[in-house]
C-alpha cells in the first residue's frame, strides 16, 4: 500500500478539523471578555457548544475540563484514522494527559478523597483511547496509595510508580511521583519518535526531541527557583536528550543560580527561545511558549512539504492543543482579572 493511500483517511479528517478551529482573531477577542459567563456565551456558537450546553455559572476549572475533553475527542478521531505504524508514537504523546490523570489520582488518594470525587476529576475519555479505563476505575476504588500503585503493576507505569512510592514512603510527599512519571513520559516519547520509519522520524523528532529538551531546561530552572539540591534535580531530568548533550545538562544542573542556568541555555540551540521578561517566572513561561510556537510552525511546514507523513496528524493535533491551551489561559486570566493585553501576550 502506498503512503498516499495509508494517509488518505487521516488527511481528510485533519482537513475537516482544521476548518473548525477558531481563528486567532476570535481567540484574541475572547481575552476582552469581562467574565467567564461572557466567554462561555461566545463559545456556545462554536464547536465547543455541544459540551457547554445550557449550563450557567461554570467555574474556570470546569470549563477547562470541558476544553480538554474537546481536545481528546479530536485526538481520538485523528488517531483512529492514522496509519498503524505511527499510532504508538501518537499514543505516546497523548500519554501526558494520562500522566496528569495519575498525578490527580495519587494526590486525591493522599487526601483520602472519596471515589466519586476522584473519578469526577479524571479525564477517563483519555483512558478509553489508551485502553486503561478499567485500571483507573479500579485504582480510584483502592483503599490507599500503595493499593492504588499496585493496580498499575504489569503496565508501562509500574517502574516510575514504584520509584515514586518508595520516595513517598520515605518523605510523605507525592511530588516524587510527578518527577518519576514526567521523566518516564518524556523518555518514552523520545524513544517512540526514534523508532518510527525513516520517512516519519524527522517530523516526529521536531515534536518529541524539542519537547524533551525544553522539559529538561524548564525542570532545571524550576529546581533552581525552588532551591532543590543538584542530586534531586538530576533525579528529575530524563536519561536521554535530543539536541542537548549530557555535559550541557550537567553544567546547567551544577550551576550556582538561575542566571547561570540561563547563561548556559543561551549557548545551546534553545537560546533562541529565551527572551528577558520582568521576572524569572515570566521568562520561563515565555521560553516554554516560544518553544511550543516553534514546534507548531515547523510541523505545519513539514505537513505542507511532506503531507504523507506523521506531520499531517501532528499538525491538527498541535493546532487543536494550542487552541485548548489558549482558551484555558484566557479563562484563567479572566478569573484572576488579568489585563487583556497581558493575556494576549501569553497566547501561543
Amino acid at each position: 500500500m502506498s503512503r498516499a493511500t495509508k494517509y488518505s483517511q487521516v488527511i481528510v479528517k485533519a482537513s475537516a478539523e482544521r476548518s473548525r478551529l477558531l481563528s486567532k482573531e476570535y481567540i484574541r477577542n475572547l481575552a476582552e471578555c469581562k467574565s467567564l459567563n461572557e466567554m462561555i456565551s461566545q463559545l456556545r456558537g462554536t464547536v465547543y457548544g455541544h459540551l457547554l450546553g445550557e449550563a450557567e455559572n461554570l467555574t474556570a476549572a470546569r470549563l477547562q475540563y470541558l476544553l480538554k475533553e474537546e481536545f481528546v475527542r479530536v485526538y481520538g478521531k485523528i488517531l483512529a484514522h492514522s496509519p498503524s505504524e505511527i499510532r504508538e508514537m501518537l499514543e505516546s504523546y497523548l500519554r501526558y494527559l494520562e500522566v496528569e490523570n495519575l498525578e490527580i489520582l495519587i494526590r486525591m488518594k493522599s487526601m483520602k478523597a472519596p471515589y466519586e470525587s476522584i473519578v469526577d476529576m479524571l479525564h477517563l475519555s483519555v483512558e478509553d483511547i489508551l485502553r486503561m479505563k478499567n485500571k483507573f476505575i479500579q485504582a480510584a476504588k483502592a483503599n490507599d496509595i500503595k493499593s492504588t500503585i499496585e493496580t498499575f503493576r504489569n503496565t508501562i507505569y509500574e517502574s516510575p510508580l514504584s520509584e515514586g512510592l518508595k520516595r513517598y514512603e520515605e518523605t510523605g510527599s507525592t511530588r516524587f511521583f510527578n518527577f518519576s512519571l514526567s521523566r518516564f513520559y518524556f523518555d518514552n516519547l523520545l524513544e517512540s519518535a526514534r523508532s518510527l520509519p525513516k520517512e516519519d522520524r524527522d517530523a516526529a523528532l521536531i515534536l518529541a526531541g524539542i519537547k524533551v529538551d525544553t522539559f529538561n531546561i524548564a525542570a532545571i530552572i524550576r529546581s533552581k527557583i525552588l532551591n532543590y539540591p543538584p542530586h534531586l534535580t538530576f533525579w528529575t531530568v530524563t536519561k536521554h536528550f535530543h539536541l542537548l548533550s549530557e555535559e550541557q545538562v550537567r553544567n546547567m544542573v551544577s550551576s550556582d543560580d538561575v542566571n547561570s542556568v540561563l547563561d548556559h541555555v543561551r549557548t545551546t540551540y534553545y537560546g533562541r527561545f529565551l527572551a528577558p521578561r520582568r521576572s524569572i517566572e515570566e521568562t520561563l513561561m515565555s521560553f516554554e511558549r516560544n518553544s511550543e510556537d516553534f514546534i507548531l510552525r515547523k510541523i505545519i511546514e513539514k505537513r505542507i512539504a511532506e503531507p504523507f507523513t506523521i506531520a499531517s496528524p501532528l499538525d491538527i493535533i498541535l493546532r487543536k492543543e494550542a487552541e485548548m491551551k489558549n482558551l484555558i489561559l484566557i479563562s484563567s486570566g479572566i478569573e484572576f482579572r488579568w489585563k487583556p493585553e497581558d493575556i494576549v501576550s501569553l497566547l501561543i
